[in-house]
């Protein structure tokens, strides 16, 4: 892993990736990045970031740079700045081959320039160029971006920065040629390198009328100021300031994040297209009926065992599958595919139905599961997975784990938007630097939802958040409609309704003529046979104005996405014309500034030749260190307590270890009363001596039941899935379930 915007080819996690790849030792020159300065403001369900870099010219000759920086690829990159020794430039957003042109021709002229595009395979990536960096120069690089932020399983509305920016994994099907930038260049490249430790600052300011409970973070130590009223707050880094050696994020929770949020945002009247109208953004958590959820589904769990996900990645992957596996309801069809170089499936001739010797084989896989399969090749088994049909009457859902460090983004989320009409893709990312492009960007194209999961978090929560949508049957016919006077002009950004799920968080853009007032707004649809309706009253409505158009940028945003998904010619026009209208870069755009002020600073000194395929920036900030593969720890802390679960050994505290619990737990949902003294560790004659049921094991199930109530009160939605197995098994024991729970309750209560 790397600091932002500090990534470089020669920065990989194994030094045999350059010879494949027939890379030559660069040659290397020194350029000073003083400072990171980054500046974040939440209003409400939407940011801003503006980010600063200070860099240095320490050599005498003027220095052409190229290096990437990590975006989440929801977000609206906007505006580019450069500041070259006083001399502010601000970049034009242009078609991408007419910016190319203008760098390269202003670079070879003798000007500084700079250039911000888009990586041509991943939406997650930007590339900046500066060229003609005069000798003993400084320059101050100001990017801007515009990110959606979404209320999560937990409640929290979280913001990520990413930091981080992985080494990629380029399958073997894919040339260096095709996943490296072929922009204009003016020579062949050198290796500059951060050489200096540097400052990194992070301040953000929340406010946007809700208010806030309270502010933390998966990693970081925050100052939080929040005011009288608590509809604001100033956030900053704790005096040990921040390390970029990990994704940055904050955690904002609101007193009533599930609220209906709507905002208008008012046009620039002497804009053109999308930015001349008003913009409305729409959050709403839409209600589906209770009888939506099926059991009539083929579920495939797609696990990532490549070696970037040593450690604790796989470790947590391995104990969100033993939840999965225990709270897969009875009657489904299901398979588990592990994935690296290769790919195997755990029922090679197809998914097999849940029962109780099926569930035996999946758990046997479980505990042998390691970070041991090599590189990632994702589109191989999602492949596999399509050659098939889906089992008759099935819903066919994949699940996928992964950290997402590939470079053949488009080729797999191709794929999976191709059998959208039959398959749903849920996507969990794994780990600081992964690939947002991957996850969030296959679960749109499957249909599905998507979740990042960081260091700190608990995956096993977001997963079987993933997995209650999953069960849910697809919202079909979904229609949104405007009661508005005068009638006619309303637009929804984008085009097509978005995927609906129950309970979650759905965001949506309307473009609304300025003269417009909208009355009310309906979300309908059909789930299964029942039919829901959702209606929203236009007096809801907020008015703001922004003069940085947030909310018109996430919309354009939103319909770039879509179009990229989509991948039809036909609206490469459509894509250009928006994007240039509103400034934010497509992968059919640029941003491209000219130092036209400055004397020019002659040609280019002499480059050593090298078939490295940029020269990169990348950073060896002092006292980071960059660990390969083969020095991550395989087994971590949840790693040992999960072979210590598997093999049995003991003591188990179960009142501090969740996977314990559920590891004990029948295929039909039940606990024997063997396994409710060991989990309540309460006496055998006590238990046994109850006369409250009609099934002993219906009792020890009402046990552990009234257990995982007491203990594990705050992780409930976690065991929510198999804690509904259970009160079924009970059902179908003819006990009464309420009476059980009652003298559950009290046993543990009084003992």
């Amino acid at each position: 892993m790397a600091p932002w915007g500090l990534i470089g080819r020669a920065q990989v996690a194994d030094v045999s990736e350059q010879t494949v790849f027939g890379f030559e030792p660069p040659k290397v020159h020194v350029v000073t990045l003083k400072a990171v300065d980054i500046n974040v403001t939440v209003r409400g369900f939407a940011a801003r970031v503006d980010a600063s870099l200070t860099y240095h010219n320490a050599t005498d000759n003027a220095l052409e740079l190229e290096f990437r920086m990590p975006v989440d690829e929801g977000a609206a990159v906007y505006k580019f700045e450069a500041v070259i020794d006083g001399r502010k430039i601000s970049a034009q957003c242009l078609e991408k081959k007419k910016a190319e042109k203008i760098y390269k021709d202003a670079v070879q002229s003798g000007h500084t320039a700079f250039l911000a595009r888009e990586d041509v395979l991943t939406a997650d990536t930007f590339h900046l160029a500066l060229g003609n960096l005069p000798g003993g120069s400084q320059a101050e690089l100001h990017l801007s971006m515009m990110m959606e932020l979404k209320v999560k399983t937990d409640g929290a509305v979280s913001f990520t920065l990413p930091t981080v920016l992985n080494p990629r994994y380029c399958p073997r099907d894919i040339s260096p040629s095709q996943h490296t930038e072929s922009v204009a260049r003016t020579g062949n490249f050198e290796t500059v390198i951060v050489s200096e430790a540097y400052t990194f600052g992070i301040n953000a300011k929340v406010q946007g009328g809700h208010v806030i409970a309270r502010i933390t973070s998966h990693h970081e130590s925050l100052n939080v100021e929040l005011s009288d009223d608590s509809m604001s707050a100033e956030v900053t880094q704790d005096s040990g300031g921040f390390k970029p050696d990990h994704d940055w994020s904050m955690l904002i929770y609101y007193a009533n994040p599930y609220k209906t949020h709507i905002i208008r945002e008012s046009g620039d009247r002497a804009g053109t297209g999308l930015m001349k109208d008003d913009l409305v953004m729409v959050n709403l958590h839409p209600e589906f009926p209770e009888e939506s959820y099926s059991h009539r589904n083929e579920i495939l769990f797609v696990v990532d065992r490549s070696g970037s996900m040593q450690g604790d990645s796989i470790q947590s992957a391995c104990a969100t599958l033993l939840l999965f596996l225990k709270s897969l309801p009875t009657g489904c069809y299901f398979n588990v595919i592990s994935f690296g170089s290769t790919h195997s499936l755990l029922f090679p001739g197809g998914s097999q139905e849940y029962t109780e010797e099926t569930l035996k084989k999946a758990l046997e896989l479980h505990s042998t599961i390691e970070a041991d399969m090599g590189g990632t090749e994702i589109l191989q088994p999602i492949k596999q997975i399509y050659s098939t049909p889906p089992k008759p009457g099935y819903a066919r859902q994949i699940i996928l784990l992964t950290d997402g460090q590939v470079f053949n983004v488009d080729q797999v989320k191709e794929l999976v938007r191709c059998h959208a009409h039959e398959t749903r893709v849920f996507a969990v990312g794994i780990g600081d630097g992964a690939s947002t492009a991957l996850v969030y960007g296959l679960a749109r194209a499957g249909h599905g939802r998507a979740e990042m999961v960081y260091q700190q978090d608990k995956l096993q929560l977001k997963v079987m958040g993933l997995v209650r949508s999953m069960l849910q049957e697809s919202a079909q016919d979904v229609k949104i409609s405007f009661d508005v006077d005068p009638p006619g002009g309303i637009k929804l950004i984008p085009k097509n309704p978005p995927i609906i799920f129950g309970g979650q968080h759905l965001i949506m853009y309307v473009r609304v003529p300025t003269s417009t007032e909208v009355k009310s707004i309906t979300v309908s649809g059909v789930v299964g046979n029942a039919e829901f309706k959702n209606c929203y009253s236009g007096s809801d409505i907020v008015t703001i104005h922004d003069e940085e158009k947030t909310l018109h940028r996430l919309a354009a945003r939103a319909q770039i996405n879509e179009w990229q998904i989509d991948n039809e010619e036909d609206v490469v026009e459509d894509m250009i014309t928006l994007s240039l209208a509103t400034g934010v870069v497509c992968r059919r755009t640029a941003l491209v500034g000219v130092d036209q002020d400055m004397k020019p600073v002659g040609h280019n000194p002499e480059m050593h030749p090298s078939q490295s395929p940029g020269g990169w920036l990348f950073g060896c900030s002092s006292g980071l260190h960059i660990p390969s593969y083969a020095e991550m720890d395989v087994y971590g802390d949840m790693g040992e307590e999960a072979e210590s679960i598997s093999e049995g050994h003991s003591p188990v505290d179960y009142g501090k270890n969740l996977m314990a619990v559920v590891s004990l737990q029948k295929f039909d949902g039940s606990w024997i009363l063997e396994d409710a003294v060991k989990i309540t560790s309460l006496p055998h004659s006590l238990l046994a001596g109850a006369t409250m049921y009609k099934n002993e094991t219906s009792w020890a199930t009402s046990l552990v039941l009234a257990f995982l109530e007491t203990k594990y009160s705050a992780e409930k939605d976690e065991w929510a899935l198999l804690a509904n197995k259970a009160r079924m098994f009970i059902a179908r024991c003819g006990d009464n379930l309420e009476a059980l729970m009652v003298a559950a309750r009290k046993v543990l209560a009084e003992n």
